[in-house]
């Protein structure tokens, strides 16, 4: 078994010889912030609603025609996957089929004030000229979906340029115009899901990597709140509700890294309090419910569960975001 920040992963047969094995994604109840790892609370519900949500998604890549690692759900909270080869230690020079690609790529609707992009931009880190035209003057919401690539297995995920991209995931640059134009695929499939149960998708992140036969599938979920930006009534639903209970975190992990504090020196958060865990586990409920079954009661449900959130926790959401 293979532990990450909110996921479990057991293998049932491994990968071999270019061919996926064959494993189970179990959805946890932790959560992670800011790069931190794994947050000293769990959110009761957080894994099945998450696994509820991701499996709805995969459906709508598949009416889409995007092929997935999806195969079946195995209980409330685990799927079983078509099991990729991850390369860590980089024994190939390039990754092929049956092998995960070790990048995450972004794609963005938006630009909310919490976006990253408006940090990098004011700090010389991102080309303006990289950003798609706002829809009209002074509007976060963009033109045309942007799509960013990340690394993944480094001790803090860092933006990469799309030459970077290609090294740190050992495929070739028409690859990534390969995974650039799936994204570009992926993103309005959510986005029309997320706006038919009245929400909006500002951003998300997707993960790939090539079959047997060489072709891109998408792989570990997308469409759940843990990777995606949704937006009810001009406040987030999704994981901005925790990161915002954690104010200075995301400063503090910064200063570490730059500092090249070791992760296991870094001090352990305050836990949240049983309160603000129940609300927050009461939105995740509620936004499985409207993600999984659009309707207005749904909807209507989600309402009431963040306005029990912002008065528990006291927390300013529209103000975080400008949207």
């Amino acid at each position: 078994m293979k532990r990450w920040s909110t996921k479990d992963l057991y293998t049932l047969t491994p990968p071999a010889d270019g061919r996926p094995g064959d494993g189970i994604l179990t959805f946890t109840d932790r959560y992670s912030v800011y790069d931190f790892g794994v947050m000293p609370d769990e959110i009761p519900g957080k894994g099945k609603a998450s696994c509820a949500m991701a499996i709805t998604s995969f459906g709508l890549m598949h009416d889409a025609g995007i092929a997935t690692h999806f195969v079946e759900q195995v209980s409330d909270n685990a799927i079983r996957i078509k099991l990729l080869d991850i390369d860590l230690e980089g024994r190939r020079e390039l990754t092929g089929p049956g092998g995960m690609i070790p990048l995450q790529v972004v794609y963005r609707n938006a630009l909310p004030k919490e976006s990253s992009v408006h940090r990098r931009v004011a700090a010389g880190r991102l080309d303006p000229a990289l950003i798609p035209d706002a829809r009209r003057p002074g509007s976060p919401w963009l033109d045309e979906v942007m799509v960013e690539f990340t690394t993944k297995f480094e001790e803090t995920d860092r933006f990469v340029t799309r030459e970077e991209a290609a090294a740190v995931g050992r495929v070739g640059l028409k690859d990534i115009t390969r995974i650039e134009q799936l994204t570009q695929r992926l993103g309005p499939v959510l986005t029309a899901h997320c706006e038919a149960a009245g929400m909006r998708l500002v951003d998300g992140k997707a993960e790939y990597g090539f079959d047997a036969d060489g072709e891109l599938i998408v792989i570990d979920h997308a469409g759940t709140p843990d990777e995606n930006r949704f937006y009810l009534d001009g406040v987030p639903v999704c994981k901005e509700l925790l990161r915002c209970l954690h104010p200075g975190l995301r400063e503090l992990v910064q200063r570490h890294v730059e500092d090249g504090l070791p992760r296991d020196r870094w001090a352990r958060p305050e836990p949240l309090g049983g309160a603000a865990v129940e609300a927050t586990s009461e939105v995740y409920a509620a936004l499985s419910a409207v993600w999984t079954g659009p309707s207005t009661s749904a909807t209507q449900d989600l309402s009431a569960a963040v306005r029990n959130f912002v008065e528990v926790t006291g927390a300013v959401l529209g103000d975080r975001t400008g949207l």
